[in-house]
């Protein structure tokens, strides 16, 4: 008994030893990487050097942190240091890692980095396999594709990333209007099959992207897919409006505010459409009524107070329709087509601070659309604000540098300043 108990604690004694030289050699690992990324940051000359020489680093700590790899700030570093980085912790990655996808994504940025793309296709083939759902991954596959010239894989490549996340931009490519525009559409198409739940909203995005491409027809059909759903009835009837058809936007809008079933968020919007329909038909009463209908059934629908505001714009009261733009972008902040109405109704209300501060936000909302920026340029330019103008061309040239539109507004600037 005294022998077991002396093996018993012997045992406990070697397992706190390997328990504690385990948890030292994490330490290190940990330390190492830390220190190593922060050392890039500062200096990314040396900081490549140590992240492609350094011994530490292929502790398996080390290697499970560095798949937070910081590739932008590796990017200031010389080619060749930058080779070494991602070969050395791809390898490394890979062995210890073999399901994550980061060790493949690496070495593929490496190999693109030597403009070796034969070599970087089965790798980055390889990450996908192991992470079918990162868009990066997608984005970086038709990056390669496109300098290989393969530019129809390479979009569909993209409208795989755009369906999985529709915010990515990294990596950026430049894409001529056509191709951009297929891409979008078939992400939509992709998207409805990936996310079943979300299979009405992508429809509407879908049919809004082929009417403004001119496909009414194919609009149409999308729309019809799920005719008496309320969301789609309230699009059709918008569509209605806009075609000045109202007596089918009123047939369609009084379907929604009937359906009792129907959420209390759509009936207002309905309602809000209908006080818009009612005063293009001159029922004026009737478009008050219907505004403080939709009021009442939600006080938080932002609708409802664009209703009013148009109602105010429609009879040249500016002042009151800021306002109640304003108030539906405090339920909305991140409406961008509100926001560009704020803008235009602001600059017709003489209060040219607000329309800028407001196309200004819709720009840091999305910045990837050089219509917005176009906007904020062309009020700008209107109020003779060039340096601002200046600086919103060049950010939005450097994102989109042959955008017909922006090259158009440059042109302008240069005229607009050379006359003054």
């Amino acid at each position: 008994m005294t022998l077991y108990r002396a093996y018993r604690k012997a045992t406990l004694v070697a397992l706190s030893l390997l328990a504690v030289a385990a948890a030292l050699v994490d330490l290190i690992g940990w330390w190492s990487w830390s220190s190593a990324s922060a050392q890039l940051a500062i200096s990314p000359d040396r900081g490549a050097v140590r992240l492609a020489e350094d011994r530490l680093l292929e502790l398996p700590s080390a290697i499970q942190r560095s798949r937070r790899l910081p590739v932008r700030e590796l990017g200031s570093a010389p080619t060749d240091l930058a080779f070494a980085v991602l070969m050395c912790r791809g390898v490394d990655q890979r062995r210890w890692m073999p399901a994550h996808a980061a060790g493949s994504t690496n070495l593929a940025r490496g190999y693109l980095l030597a403009g070796d793309l034969e070599a970087a296709v089965p790798v980055l083939d390889d990450a996908l396999v192991r992470d079918p759902t990162n868009a990066y991954l997608h984005r970086l596959r038709a990056l390669i594709l496109m300098a290989r010239g393969e530019i129809s894989s390479a979009l569909e490549n993209l409208a795989v990333a755009q369906a999985l996340a529709p915010d990515q931009r990294e990596p950026e490519l430049e894409l001529t209007p056509e191709n951009e525009r297929a891409v979008r559409l078939r992400g939509l198409e992709l998207q409805r099959d990936l996310y079943p739940r979300r299979r009405i909203q992508t429809g509407l995005a879908l049919a809004r992207e082929l009417r403004r491409g001119g496909d009414i027809e194919g609009a149409l059909v999308i729309l019809m897919e799920n005719e008496d759903h309320p969301e789609v009835l309230l699009e059709r009837a918008g569509w209605a409006v806009e075609a000045g058809d109202l007596e089918i936007a009123s047939v369609l809008l009084e379907t929604v505010t009937d359906q009792r079933s129907a959420p209390r968020s759509l009936r207002a919007r309905a309602w809000a459409m209908t006080a818009i329909t009612r005063d293009l038909d001159g029922d004026h009463a009737g478009a008050v009524e219907a505004a403080f209908q939709a009021l009442h059934l939600d006080q938080n629908s932002p609708y409802a107070f664009v209703s009013l505001a148009g109602l105010a714009e429609r009879r040249g009261d500016y002042d009151e329709a800021l306002e109640h733009l304003r108030r539906a972008w405090g339920m909305s902040p991140s409406d961008v087509g509100l926001l560009v109405r704020i803008a235009r109704v602001a600059e017709r209300a003489g209060k040219t601070p607000d329309a800028v501060l407001a196309m200004e936000r819709a720009v840091e909302i999305n910045p990837a659309s050089p219509e917005l920026a176009v906007q904020l340029v062309s009020l700008q330019l209107r109020l003779g604000d060039f340096t601002s103008a200046a600086m919103t061309l060049s950010e939005a040239l450097d994102r989109h540098p042959t955008d017909p539109s922006l090259l158009a507004q440059a042109d302008r600037l240069r005229r607009d300043v050379g006359i003054r």
